[in-house]
């Protein structure tokens, strides 16, 4: 295993400074021949059937995202992993198909396959990788999301309905994207309080964000360029992670998240400096289990409870986000930050804090403008409930038991555009208290189950490639 771990680990070192030392693509397809790597999707235009369907109103699209892992300190576990994930897509302007003005639809679906770092190895809350699915093994085909979308008042007002998946316009950061850990994507304050669907919750979270889609629409005015307003109403509980995504559940409650959006120089002719700043807060009216009490006042650690947790109506969380680019040069190299941040209820939401911000610098090898370096560092702290729940155990139990408390997340990941369908990301994250600071109960690292040992923080190595079909 210790020869398996390293070799795994030198060769994700080699592939990373085998990145760093690419030689510069050429910057405009004047500068080489037309060829393989100068086309945008691998399979090219299929004859001219692909620039067909597009004219006509109809985009297909599949990408193939693949990742190695390892895991070679700390966690719950030393290991190797890899998953993949095939993700398909078709967009239809109805405008170019049917003559529909402002009707846009979308549909996607993937197949997942492989084993999760997180869940296998490193033990973290906030998953290693966005693509990361529940479970030991991941062997998964499911829709995801179907919409449409109707845009009316010459684009000042927009009107989406279908399956949707709050990531895909919520929350998010476009700096950040450049990073691979789930929660600089759609981050901890949502996915680890809200429910997964799944019957009576069962413990487990997610919200409607992938991998599960949920019933819902969402209305966009724009009252001007630079000012928009996204409010969304979704259902409470999104599909079963054990179904193939397309029961189109509705449970009676639901979860409804709005967002003020300030966007500056956005337009591809701005001349300024591109800046983006978000305010936004989301609302569930379902029910929600203490992790502390019961229904008789009496704490769940403790003898004699009924073993039935306290349940809250509702649970809420607020947010900000800013993502500016700081200096931008004449061929396309940039450098951006971004800062987000929010809060839950303390009493009974996992995560009542949260934290994340960082730095991407496009084009810092010269001649290849196209690649991005980002950093981010992420923080989850986990509620009062759940502290007071842990506190509760070491009491009783008499032994220095850990107590939760937060995760952190520090990643950094290089992004190589080999060709404008293919990329190559080498990532390196260390993981500062996995599970936020919860007893490793892995029996391969702790045979004897020792109830005071916490999960090591963890080092996590990996690659990514995509390529676009």
């Amino acid at each position: 295993m210790k020869r398996t771990l390293l070799g795994t680990a030198a060769t994700l070192i080699l592939g990373a400074v085998g990145v760093l030392s690419l030689p510069p693509r050429p910057a405009s397809a004047e500068d080489a021949p037309a060829g393989l790597f100068d086309r945008d999707t691998l399979t090219g235009d299929w004859g001219g059937v692909r620039t067909k369907l597009i004219d006509s109103g109809v985009t297909l699209g599949v990408k193939y995202t693949g990742e190695l892992w390892a895991v070679p300190s700390g966690g719950v576990h030393r290991g190797v992993d890899y998953e993949d994930q095939f993700l398909g897509t078709a967009d239809i302007d109805f405008e170019k198909l049917a003559g529909w003005t402002g009707g846009l639809g979308h549909v996607s679906a993937f197949s997942m396959q492989g084993r999760g770092p997180s869940f296998n190895d490193a033990g973290n809350a906030m998953d290693v990788s966005g693509i990361e699915y529940l479970g030991k093994h991941q062997r998964s085909t499911r829709l995801w999301t179907l919409w449409y979308q109707q845009t009316m008042l010459d684009g000042m007002v927009s009107l989406r309905a279908g399956q949707l998946s709050v990531d895909d316009e919520f929350m998010v950061s476009s700096t950040a994207g450049g990073l691979i850990n789930t929660t600089f994507g759609y981050n901890a304050l949502g996915f680890a309080n809200l429910p997964a669907g799944v019957p009576n919750n069962q413990g487990l979270t997610n919200g409607p964000a992938y991998p599960l889609g949920a019933p819902g629409a969402r209305l966009t005015v724009t009252p001007r360029d630079d000012v928009a307003w996204l409010t969304g109403v979704f259902t409470h509980q999104p599909e079963s992670i054990d179904r193939g995504g397309a029961q189109f559940r509705f449970d009676g409650d639901a979860f409804v998240i709005s967002e003020l959006q300030y966007l500056v120089n956005q337009a591809k002719d701005a001349t300024g400096l591109p800046a983006m700043f978000k305010l936004g807060g989301w609302y569930d009216t379902g029910n929600f289990a203490d992790p502390h009490y019961d229904t008789l006042g009496r704490s769940l650690a403790l003898a004699g409870t009924n073993g039935i947790p306290r349940q809250h109506s509702g649970e809420w969380a607020l947010y900000a986000l800013a993502d500016q680019t700081v200096w931008q040069g004449s061929d396309g190299r940039a450098v951006s930050l971004f800062l987000r941040g929010g809060l839950a209820p303390s009493s009974y939401a996992i995560v009542n804090s949260y934290v994340d911000f960082g730095a991407g610098y496009k084009g810092l090898i010269p001649g290849r403008e196209s690649d991005t370096l980002t950093f981010g560092m992420a923080y989850a702290g986990v509620g009062d409930g759940i502290r007071g729940f842990d506190n509760d155990v070491r009491r009783v139990s008499g032994l220095a038991t850990p107590v939760r408390n937060y995760e952190i997340a520090l990643e950094l990941s290089y992004l190589a555009q080999l060709a404008p369908w293919w990329t190559l990301q080498p990532d390196f994250q260390y993981i500062v208290h996995p599970g936020y600071g919860a007893v490793n109960v892995n029996l391969n690292t702790n045979p004897t189950l020792n109830p005071t040992k916490a999960i090591d923080d963890a080092v996590v190595l990996g690659v990514r490639t995509t390529i676009t079909f």
